[in-house]
């Protein structure tokens, strides 16, 4: 076989991925299984790379710096692989683990998964389950970061609103903490859904906190539906207002009162915003952990 399967370099509900060797072009890259005849019959397996396969399609017609790249994919007696590249950093969760980012990295890091994100949509590709860990942080020899989006297992090509995707067992698919209140009445599906989900995430980027949180599964969801959220200027008073209220404008319970698009939101991106209203974070600030600078942290490698 081409590819020489290494340690298992994460897990989640949409596959399981590897390390491994390209025997051909003499580089480490990332295998990625949803199922494999170890796991479950041949009916399912042929079905789960059918999905993969799709995903693989999807990944390969967005070619750009902050979206992951495939190299291969294909088949053998275990089941379907998708082949990307390796990447090594951490996952923004991680990152955010390690402290909260500073307004100069937020803002960084907004124009380039942004920027991600309008390219998947010029093409009408949403992700629906952008959460932290369907991103990647990678550290520069310059010290600079560059963010990957992965994962596009439950994107779907669509110009026109369509609905959430349902399992079998009649459950709705996505990571709840961070799922637009549209995902879980399932109904119709755009844009402003992704939109949603990355707000949710810049919101915890910069706080270490779920904006929506609950005790249960069922208390999240009515967080969600009844916009139980905490305004982020009340949380980060050391920054600019106006990216917080950019932030939460990203959040908004009605999808009309979101930006269209990331374009859109774009537009009103407050890239070089003002002075806070207040400085004083340590005195301030109601957070488990404190801001901290992206070239300031050890790099996580694989």
């Amino acid at each position: 076989m081409r590819y020489k399967i290494g340690a298992q370099i994460g897990m989640g509900g949409m596959g399981t991925v590897y390390k491994a060797y390209d025997t051909q072009l003499k580089r480490n890259v990332a295998v990625k299984r949803l199922l494999s005849t170890d796991e479950a019959s041949a009916e399912d397996v042929e079905a789960a790379a059918e999905t993969l396969i799709k995903e693989a399609h999807t990944l390969s017609s967005l070619n750009h710096p902050n979206i992951v790249t495939v190299h291969d994919v294909g088949r053998d007696e275990k089941g379907g692989f998708v082949v990307m590249e390796l990447l090594r950093g951490a996952t923004l969760g991680a990152t955010v683990e390690q402290g909260i980012l500073m307004q100069e990295d937020f803002v960084e890091l907004v124009t380039q998964t942004m920027d991600a994100l309008k390219s998947a949509h010029a093409e009408h590709i949403m992700h629906r389950d952008l959460k932290p860990a369907n991103f990647m942080v990678i550290w520069q020899a310059s010290g600079k970061f560059q963010s990957k989006i992965l994962d596009f297992g439950l994107a779907k090509f669509s110009a026109t609103p369509s609905l959430q995707t349902i399992s079998q067992d009649n459950s709705v698919l996505g990571s709840i903490d961070f799922m637009a209140p549209e995902q879980i009445e399932r109904l119709e599906l755009d844009e402003r859904t992704d939109l949603y989900s990355l707000g949710c995430v810049y919101y915890y980027t910069l706080t270490g906190i779920y904006p929506f949180r609950g005790k249960s599964l069922a208390q999240v969801m009515n967080s969600h539906l009844e916009h139980r959220v905490n305004p982020l200027e009340d949380l980060r008073p050391d920054l600019a207002p106006s990216i917080c209220q950019w932030v939460m404008w990203m959040i908004n319970r009605d999808m009309d009162m979101r930006p269209a698009d990331a374009a859109k939101a774009m537009e009103y991106f407050p890239a070089k915003p003002e002075a806070a209203l207040d400085h004083k974070i340590k005195q301030k600030l109601k957070l488990k952990t404190s801001p901290r600078s992206l070239t300031d942290r050890t790099p996580i490698g694989l």
